[in-house]
């Protein structure tokens, strides 16, 4: 049956608030009664904020999503098993894989990926997938070939070209990841993430106004973009505008509270800023232990902004053990900064940025 619009009365006691939702419809449309905000790819994940019967309402998109179209995040592999066991179709095999995919069994992803594919050789959107998943094992060579199968199968398939230029970005070949995102762009004009993604291959290239200008275009499509606000304080910060900056990242706080990533960005800011009218060190170290805390300590850039908020607030004693376990926890691509970062504060220096 079509899904009907949302009658206005709304829920906050309900056990679905505060919980995940995957989507299994690829296109499921977030609308307000006025119209449709965000059209979902297949496996995305939104947090529910209110509910309203079978309506789920995702905040970060400022839209209602039918539940029907979306399976509780937590049971989504028990219950795409379940219909494996009754239906071992390529669809169900590639739904599953999805799932998997979002939540981090990479391996597990790909194996459902492959039977789906065996099921069904050539799917432009299972390639895709599975590309997405070589892409986050970091096999960029490998998820490039599915990549380059997706489009070869559908001419078209603008976020096969989006995902490869992220591959491409990865890999420091930003003339490839440039000609891709422009191609998407073609196919696609509203396509936010290939705007931001093109504003980083910018940004990679130091002209930090292109950038500004293609995350401005993202933000635009989608109000909501929290990303594109933090790319885009960070090229403005490059550009020496600290004030727009920390405007940027106040904004997708507000936007997304459940996200540590611009908590940690301002804490950097207001800890390394050599703007005196700016630098609040006090601040920086309750952002830093606020986006620790919200990360579960698990993420070795919040504890690295940690360290260095310590330090710009004159506690070396924390700010060295704060260092160390981030530079042991960092990839090596950023280890060698971190060190650096390790040997001032060991000498009692700050970190200017």
């Amino acid at each position: 049956a079509a899904a009907q619009q949302p009658a206005p009365a709304t829920t906050i006691n309900d056990p679905r608030v505060g919980k995940k939702v995957l989507v299994t419809v690829a296109g499921a449309a977030l609308r307000t009664p006025e119209a449709i905000v965000w059209k979902s790819y297949l496996g995305e994940t939104f947090t529910v904020s209110l509910v309203n019967g079978e309506w789920l309402w995702v905040a970060e998109k400022g839209g209602w999503l039918w539940e029907k179209e979306t399976l509780p995040f937590e049971n989504a592999v028990s219950e795409l098993s379940k219909r494996i066991s009754a239906e071992p179709s390529a669809e169900n095999y590639h739904l599953r894989g999805i799932a998997y995919m979002a939540h981090r069994e990479y391996d597990k992803a790909l194996a459902d990926f492959n039977q789906s594919l065996t099921k069904k050789p050539g799917a432009a959107g299972v390639l895709n997938n599975r590309g997405q998943a070589r892409y986050l094992k970091r096999e960029y060579a490998a998820a490039i070939d599915d990549f380059n199968a997706a489009t070869k199968a559908d001419a078209k398939h603008f976020v096969a070209m989006n995902n490869r230029a992220l591959c491409n970005i990865a890999l420091g070949q930003y003339d490839a990841a440039l000609r891709d995102l422009n191609a998407a762009l073609v196919l696609n004009k509203e396509y936010p993430e290939a705007l931001n993604n093109r504003g980083v291959v910018h940004g990679k290239r130091g002209d930090f106004k292109a950038a500004i200008a293609d995350y401005s275009a993202a933000i635009k499509i989608d109000a909501r973009y929290t990303d594109a606000y933090g790319n885009r304080a960070f090229a403005l910060r490059k550009q020496g505008q600290v004030t727009q900056a920390i405007a940027d990242l106040k904004t997708a706080m507000e936007k997304d509270p459940l996200s540590y990533q611009p908590v940690n960005d301002l804490a950097w800011i207001y800890a390394t800023t050599n703007d005196a009218s700016v630098r609040n060190p006090k601040e920086a170290v309750r952002l830093a232990t606020q986006a620790c805390q919200m990360s579960q300590y698990a993420d070795w850039n919040a504890i690295h902004t940690m360290a260095v908020a310590g330090a710009a607030a004159g506690d070396f004693t924390s700010a060295k053990q704060w260092i160390s376990t981030a530079v042991e926890n960092a990839p090596e691509s950023e280890k060698a900064r971190l060190r650096e970062h390790q040997s001032a504060l060991f000498k009692g220096q700050t970190v200017s940025d």
